[in-house]
């Protein structure tokens, strides 16, 4: 037997924890560059560096900060994954046997969905994120009210893939 096999369930653990850590992170990294680049623009404006080149780039970083550029890379990656997990259930060859214990195992991985989803909506819940959050409609709604869903589709798709292929030719 082959016990080095890809695509098995772990990965779909991996993609789904993966996926809540970009995300977090990603909110908690611009939340802070904002507060820090916000501070520091005050405390230029009102002093007499607030027409030098320090001014001007503190101001072009944090409207950089301040965009949606890092909501779209969150979907990039998310967009990523879902090919990478799809490439690695077409890749393997595993015998049908095994499409409910995958079920069977995939609860589990539904079920951490369900509780990064609370952790992300108890973040986003939380008046310091307000401003921020508002930068991340999509990562809101794909780590937020939808992310079970978004679950159960990484999880049907990973087993559409795995177990729907044509039968191996010898």
């Amino acid at each position: 037997m082959n016990f080095n096999k890809r695509a098995d369930i772990a990965s779909a653990f991996y993609i789904v924890i993966f996926i809540a850590v970009v995300g977090i992170s990603l909110l908690l990294i611009t939340n802070l560059n904002v507060r820090l680049f916000q501070g520091l623009n005050e405390e230029l404006n009102v002093t007499k560096y607030n027409s030098t080149t320090g001014y001007a780039t503190s101001v072009q970083f944090y409207n950089t900060y301040n965009s949606r550029i890092w909501d779209w890379a969150f979907f990039g990656i998310f967009m990523g994954c879902l090919i990478a997990i799809g490439l690695s259930a077409w890749a393997v060859r595993i015998s049908p046997i095994f499409y409910w214990v995958y079920g069977a195992l995939s609860l589990f991985v539904l079920i951490t969905g369900v509780i990064l989803s609370n952790l992300w909506q108890d973040l986003a819940a939380n008046p310091e994120f307000a401003t921020t959050i508002t930068n991340f409609p999509i990562t809101n709604s794909l780590l937020g009210t939808y992310f079970p869903m978004v679950v159960t589709g990484i999880i049907v798709i990973f087993m559409i893939l795995l177990f729907g292929k044509p039968p191996e030719r010898a």
